[in-house]
């Protein structure tokens, strides 16, 4: 609600008032309140500054400057003229007992009320607006992720529950191999294999583990006989879970594969800050093959 002009006409004026609607109220000037009322500006004046005499009201709160442009004779004259809000227009017309007073308290309480609906209606529609555009904006950035499937996040969190997105993840990383997958995770089972399996033809794997029991042993020979390329060793030097790719692009998983998306847990691709740890991953594993 800004600068509008809304016309009220009663019976009992002879012309209409131009009443401006801004900050969510009405505004009259004291000449407009003089015709409202059937007073004298003089007196309106003086029963104004009667309630903010009397404390009644705040004038900071509830009087505006206005720039109006007016007609005397043959002049078009600018003048700053004072424009008094509705809970002003209501003390003067009770103080000077009005029954037109009474009537544009009504009429006016009903038309910022109807401009209010209005005003919320529009704001509905505009945050409906703006939620359609966020779901639009991202489902084109899942097209985009589609599009790009071929990329690889280097860090991010799941949580319980994501289980498709987890099992995405490592799939990728698992098929972007062209030469050695090297697991480095003490929990591993046929769960794990499953997800290895998923390699390119004639990559190698080598499962990195402290627990290599007669089951696990078994897993990984038929792997070997299915898929090709499997190896198993036990290690003891890691308590966290890694994955090397081509032996030089090194994820440190904050669970094991077979516990994707169980719990929470971290991943992150190493950088190059981080040649040490990687160069002893090499070196554990370098004469494996």
């Amino acid at each position: 609600m800004k600068n509008e002009i809304i016309l009220y006409r009663p019976d009992e004026i002879a012309e209409h008032i131009e009443v401006r609607l801004e900050d969510e109220t009405v505004w009259l000037s004291q000449e407009q309140m003089a015709s409202l009322f059937n007073q004298t500006k003089q007196n309106v004046s003086l029963h104004i500054n009667n309630c903010f005499k009397e404390k009644e009201l705040e004038k900071e709160a509830t009087v505006k400057d206005s720039l109006t442009v007016q007609k005397e004779g043959n002049r078009t004259v600018k003048r700053k003229i004072e424009y008094y809000n509705l809970d002003v227009i209501i003390s003067v017309g009770y103080r000077v007992k009005s029954k037109q007073g009474t009537q544009f308290r009504i009429w006016a309480t009903r038309v910022l009320k109807d401009y209010l609906l209005k005003g919320y209606a529009i704001n509905n529609r505009m945050n409906r607006l703006e939620d359609n555009l966020e779901t639009l904006n991202h489902k084109v950035n899942e097209i985009n992720l589609q599009i790009n499937t071929h990329l690889i996040p280097t860090q991010g969190v799941f949580f319980d529950g994501q289980v498709f997105d987890a099992y995405e993840l490592a799939s990728k990383i698992i098929r972007s191999a062209k030469q050695s997958i090297v697991l480095i995770d003490n929990y591993i089972d046929e769960s794990t294999i499953t997800h290895l399996a998923k390699k390119n033809k004639n990559v190698k794997v080598l499962l990195l583990t402290k627990n290599t029991g007669k089951q696990l042993a078994l897993d990984v020979q038929k792997a070997n006989e299915q898929y090709g390329n499997f190896k198993m060793k036990t290690f003891t030097n890691s308590h966290d879970r890694f994955l090397v790719i081509d032996g030089n692009e090194v994820y440190h998983i904050g669970a094991s594969l077979k516990d994707l998306a169980k719990k929470w847990f971290a991943f992150s691709k190493m950088d190059k800050s981080s040649l040490k740890i990687i160069d002893n991953i090499k070196s554990a594993i370098e004469n494996e093959y």
